[in-house]
Order: structure tokens, then C-alpha cells, then sequence
């Protein structure tokens, strides 16, 4: 132990052996785990999740590509007006309608793994609008 602290002296580093873990933490630590408590835990998030199912999120996309790359913007808004803001830069090559598509689709699987059930899609692409919607048809 000497020898370590002569060595980190010059570092301006000083060593602490570690304390021990009082009693109360532990048993603090298994009370909040304990299988009585679990029951109540699971209704508890079931109650959030269902709450969370019926509130309508808004999901806000960009895409844009030029000749250094493409990249994709989004921005979840939760109904507290919590938000998710995501900036992704592609590895591929892609045309402006390309990247828009590419945004859409990223924000709806975000949304799809954050099993929001409800969601308000706001995209300055018309082509895409009108393509969801289902007034435009797809070529390719």
C-alpha cells in the first residue's frame, strides 16, 4: 500500500481503502425488493402504462441529404412536454425524399419500441403526407 500511495502522491491522487457497507443499506436494500412489494410494483406500472397508451405523444421528423451525406432529425414530445431529440447521420447515399422517409420510419420504430400506442406524426414533406395519407401513390 506504501508503494502505491508514494506513486500516486505525484498525481496529486490519495488513497482511501474503502469503508464497509453499514447493516442498514443491506436491509434498506432487501425491503425494497422483497416479493410482497413486488405485486405492488406490477400494478403500479400497469396503471402508468395504461395512462401512458391513451395520451397522444407527437413525433416531429426531418430528413435532408446533400453530396456529404445524409442525415435524419427527429423529436419525440411525450403529453407532460417531456422531449426525445434524436440527430442520426447515415452511412448511405440518399435523395431528400429518401432521408425524409428514412426519418419517418426511424421516429415510428422509436415510438413502436417506447410502446406508445398513440402518436401525432408532424412532417414537412409533402409527398410523404400525402403518401401516408393515402392521396399519392408510390412509383417505385
Amino acid at each position: 500500500m506504501a508503494k502505491w500511495s508514494i506513486r500516486l502522491s505525484m498525481y496529486d491522487i490519495i488513497y482511501e481503502p474503502r469503508t464497509t457497507i453499514k447493516s442498514q443499506v443491506l436491509a434498506d436494500f432487501v425491503a425494497d425488493f422483497s416479493p410482497n412489494l413486488l405485486c405492488e410494483a406490477d400494478e403500479e406500472l400497469q396503471q402508468i402504462l395504461s395512462t401512458r397508451k391513451m395520451e397522444s405523444w407527437s413525433l416531429y421528423t426531418d430528413g435532408a441529404s446533400n453530396v456529404n451525406g445524409t442525415g435524419l432529425g427527429l423529436v419525440l414530445k411525450s403529453p407532460q412536454g417531456d422531449t426525445l431529440a434524436y440527430s442520426i447521420c447515415c452511412e448511405f447515399k440518399a435523395t431528400n425524399n429518401e432521408s425524409e422517409y428514412e426519418a419517418l420510419i426511424i421516429g415510428l420504430t422509436t415510438a413502436v419500441d417506447m410502446k406508445i400506442a398513440h402518436i401525432k406524426v408532424n412532417c414537412d414533406s409533402l409527398l410523404i403526407v400525402n403518401h401516408v395519407k393515402g392521396e399519392y401513390e408510390a412509383k417505385d
